[in-house]
């Protein structure tokens, strides 16, 4: 009996190969970095009382499509490991070659008295690895509290401009007093000037009747 075999001319198009993926390809944007809309927006200076999400990029550049993989990211306050805050973004269904995701995770609100300097950074993993990553974003470093801080002090110095308004407006006031003055010692010359004037008359009267009482 004679046995036929068939041989695929393609191997592109074998089951194995169709089915293969690659995580190794996948890359992260420049920085990471805080929006307070969902990412449309790059807030450089994240404020106090604010919603505000993390953001990053991700890119597959090779020629397969990629597994699943999630992207981590870790809002470091600079106490140690056990005061970082881990938030994870999922994309089970991987990314087909040159298609790129955005990556957002919703965050919250800082604190107005929490003065903490902040370190956030984002990288992939593969779950089959999920403490090794595969690229990781630049790190942003921000201070909340600080950049409310400077936002009020430009606000008091604004305030403090009106007052020296108000001092000018007293000085006027100072003007208004000196013109009062000038008037009254005018007005009071004037007036023992007149005095004089009848004291001269009483002493022609005076001479008048010596006059008369010697005839």
């Amino acid at each position: 009996m004679k046995h036929l075999f068939f041989y695929n001319s393609d191997p592109a198009n074998s089951g194995s190969n169709a089915s293969k993926t690659d995580n190794t390809k996948l890359v992260t944007g420049p920085t990471v970095y805080v929006s307070p809309d969902g990412g449309t927006t790059d807030e450089p200076f994240p404020k106090p009382n604010v919603e505000y999400d993390f953001c990053i990029d991700v890119t597959n550049t090779g020629n397969l499509p990629s597994g699943p993989f999630f992207v981590r990211f870790v809002l470091d306050n600079g106490t140690g490991g056990s005061g970082n805050q881990n938030f994870d973004f999922q994309q089970d269904a991987g990314l087909d070659p040159n298609q790129s995701v955005k990556a957002v995770v919703h965050f919250g609100q800082f604190a107005n008295d929490d003065d903490t300097e902040y370190t956030l950074s984002a990288c992939i993993y593969s779950p089959s690895a999920p403490q090794t990553p595969i690229n990781c974003a630049g790190t942003f470093g921000f201070n909340p509290h600080l950049n409310s801080s400077s936002s009020s002090s430009g606000d008091s110095g604004n305030t403090g401009g009106g007052a020296n308004d108000s001092s000018s407006g007293s000085s006027g006031s100072d003007d208004t007093s000196s013109d009062s003055s000038d008037s009254s010692g005018s007005g009071s010359d004037d007036s023992s000037s007149g005095s004089s004037d009848s004291s001269d008359s009483s002493s022609g009267s005076s001479d008048d009747s010596g006059s008369s009482s010697d005839n």
